[in-house]
């Protein structure tokens, strides 16, 4: 007598597989049975070895993300920082620190270009006007955030501005995309976010942030195909658990046939199928979790990079 098979319960992602018990005795098949059974059993073995080139093809994948972040980055174009000249320095010159730094901004509007095309964007604008703030002795942040929402993190910020100190504890905010003072008065946004105290420690969060950005891409990838890979392993599951079923219908309780036995190397066919696809899932599972692990680090390096300011 036969023990019976087992189907397979799911709770989550971890998989319990009854193993294959035999019987003893013998019997006959008929031809037609026999080859059916054979062709089912020949066609699990081959989607084994599909599951398996499937696998090593993620791997080589995961080799492939480090390369995909270089060259993402090499995508942003590098342009030296052009402050310009003024006409005459003493045209900047404003009788406060506070009309000077007017006055420079407005000037670099009038001799710069915004420019999506060419990189040439409000994180550009701000480290230039940064560095004429501080030729003309007036010290200054570069300014991070969001001046329409506001945000509570620093990697949900989408703008850059600047922020000088025109007097002792009184800032003025400086929007170099239009060349204008904006007052606390006219938007509070201004004086709220992560300021960087030069250029430097700008960008290297700059180009975490693109990397992070590249990251989170990647991420969304591997989630749609961890999605699919689990899909496929619930059917392969299904499919074994209808086997199984069948198994124990026609064959349990009773003596080992040549038809039974091919059975269950089918049976045992479907489980190495199973056993791949969980394999698959949980390799992508194992990328995200790292790119995620990635992602926290860089963010640490961001908020430790900046400072929090006005709440």
């Amino acid at each position: 007598m036969r023990k019976n098979y087992k189907t397979i319960l799911i709770p989550l992602v971890v998989i319990l597989l009854t193993g294959l018990l035999y019987g003893c005795g013998g019997g006959g098949v008929s031809q037609q049975s026999y080859d059916y059974l054979k062709t089912k059993l020949e066609a699990a073995q081959s989607q084994i070895g599909d599951l398996q080139g499937e696998i090593n093809d993620l791997r080589e994948e995961n080799e492939d993300i480090d390369a995909r972040l270089k060259a993402a980055q090499l995508r942003v174009a590098e342009m030296e920082s052009q402050a310009g000249v003024p006409r005459k320095a003493n045209e900047l010159v404003g009788e406060t620190p506070a009309e000077t730094a007017a006055n420079i901004v407005r000037h670099y509007h009038e001799t710069h270009t915004y420019s999506t095309t060419d990189f040439f964007v409000c994180a550009d604008m701000a480290a230039d006007v940064w560095n004429m703030l501080k030729t003309y002795g007036i010290a200054a942040v570069i300014q991070v955030g969001n001046v329409e929402t506001g945000v509570g993190d620093l990697v949900d910020s989408n703008h850059s501005w600047v922020v000088a100190e025109v007097a002792p504890g009184q800032n003025l905010a400086l929007e170099t995309t239009s060349g204008r003072v904006v007052t606390r008065e006219e938007n509070a946004l201004y004086y709220r976010g992560w300021s960087f105290p030069s250029p430097k420690e700008y960008k290297r969060y700059a180009e975490l942030r693109r990397e992070y950005n590249v990251r989170v891409d990647i991420i969304v990838e591997l989630q749609e195909a961890a999605k699919g890979a689990y899909s496929g392993y619930q059917e392969a599951v299904d499919e074994y658990n209808r086997l199984v079923d069948e198994f124990n219908s026609k064959y349990f309780g009773n003596s080992v046939t040549t038809e039974s036995q091919l059975f269950e190397s089918g049976i045992e066919a479907q489980q190495g199928i199973v056993d791949e696809k969980e394999a698959r899932y949980l390799q992508l599972q194992e990328l995200i979790d790292s790119q995620e692990l990635t992602m926290y680090d860089m963010i640490m390096e961001m908020n430790a990079l900046a400072t929090l300011c006005g709440g």
